[in-house]
């Protein structure tokens, strides 16, 4: 018998947490690793000192 035929649920939580540092930069920090910076290209009114958030989330996909 599988644990979903016994009735059993999973719950995964995972958290993350973040602060604006400027107009265009984020600083996140998940579980016990050292911070994530992203931040906005030149173009996009940032200061190109970290990938923006969609690169993050190309990142991710390509994980």
């Amino acid at each position: 018998m599988t644990d979903q035929e016994e009735g059993r649920e999973y719950i995964v939580v995972n958290r993350a947490r973040g602060k604006m540092l400027t107009h265009s930069a984020s600083e996140i920090v998940v579980r016990h690793f050292p911070p994530v910076l992203s931040d906005e290209p030149p173009t996009q009114g940032g200061e190109d000192r970290a990938p923006s958030p969609l690169e993050y989330v190309l990142v991710a996909l390509c994980a």
